[in-house]
């Protein structure tokens, strides 16, 4: 059984500018990383589920990293021991290895259906720009930065971290746009935290304005900060969380909408507090106009991750090795020697 205080998230994305990829944020500061090459993806996550279930038994947080086209497991860290496991992808760009080489023709499928995606996310990207324009036009920019103000004094107001040394960042996705929509591991991030702070709005309310304001107050007055990035919109923050702290403050709007449901749960309302009331109604008709649209471009552009993933499931299983039981038992034993060592 899993413990309560593993974690899961992306750190590379499908987004609107393209294939984003955050590996060095989570991997780069550790003492050892095995990258797991051209490895099938069922196998890579066998290994990482032992290595998992290992490391839980000797009592060891995990942090388990996830594939952005299927969500299954792709990766782990082991934080007590700085030590990580990640199966490095065969599409990605910039991959060189000789399956990637290959000029294989679903493996090429596979990469244009990915690049389709890409640019249909900037289209959409371009369009819920279109979306933002009726709120920011209607929006109390003193109003919304009084807000800020008002939650960065109640979170941190004097306060300082107990442990030495300056404040950090990290930078992940909490999300993904995968081959069968989008899909999210926030209860797995806040499940321990004592604060949850569900942030309501709309597009262009600034309510990623607001998260990185308070992510920068934080790590400037000493603390650990998580920051997730947005998977569509790489540019903007969906959430802060800053586990010393025990709280977290996330856009809680579609496609990652989330209401209050346990004790410490609260809701911060931009738009209530800030939009000019009434803003909803008078632009009913063009709001629903837009929101069609950019939602007719996120199915088409899911489509083209469905198309890329059957791709790639047909290249794995024509030209990646299949592993027997003894093999597979061999590789985790390897594996656990390398992170495991003291």
């Amino acid at each position: 059984m899993e413990r309560n205080d593993t974690i899961h998230y992306f750190v590379d994305a499908n987004s609107s500018a393209g294939y984003v990829d955050l590996y060095d944020q989570s991997f780069g500061g550790l003492s050892r990383v095995v990258e797991l090459s051209d490895f099938p993806d069922e196998t890579a996550e066998r290994l990482l589920f032992y290595l998992s279930a290992r490391a839980q038994e000797e009592g060891r947080r995990v942090e388990v990293i996830h594939h952005c086209l299927t969500n299954r497991p792709m990766g782990l860290i082991l934080p007590e021991l700085s030590a990580g496991v990640i199966n490095r992808q065969t599409w990605r760009p910039g991959a060189f290895s000789a399956l990637s080489a290959l000029e294989d023709e679903t493996l090429s499928e596979a990469r244009n259906c990915l690049k389709a995606a890409w640019e249909l996310f900037g289209e959409a990207r371009v369009v819920h720009d279109e979306w933002e324009k009726y709120y920011i036009e209607n929006l109390d920019f003193a109003a919304a930065d009084n807000l800020a103000s008002e939650t960065c004094e109640r979170l941190l107001g004097g306060k300082r971290s107990v442990y030495p040394g300056g404040g950090s960042m990290v930078e992940r996705f909490f999300g993904a746009a995968a081959a069968f929509g989008s899909v999210d591991h926030i209860p797995s991030l806040t499940a321990n935290l004592q604060k949850r702070y569900f942030l309501k709005g709309r597009p262009g309310t600034g309510k990623s304005t607001f998260l990185k304001r308070i992510a920068a107050a934080a790590k400037e007055q000493g603390f650990a900060v998580e920051m997730y990035r947005c998977s569509l919109d790489p540019g903007s923050c969906d959430m802060v969380l800053v586990r010393e702290l025990s709280f977290c403050v996330f856009d809680s709007t579609a496609p990652h909408e989330y209401f209050p449901e346990r004790e410490g749960d609260e809701t911060i309302d931009i738009y209530r507090a800030a939009v000019r009331q009434g803003t909803d109604e008078k632009y009913a008709a063009e709001l629903a106009d837009v929101t069609e649209r950019y939602r007719a471009i996120v199915r088409r552009a899911t489509a083209q991750l469905s198309s890329a993933q059957r791709a790639l499931e047909a290249f794995q299983r024509a030209k990646l090795p299949v592993f027997s039981a003894g093999t597979l038992a061999g590789q985790q034993e390897r594996l656990a020697e390398i992170l495991f060592e003291d």
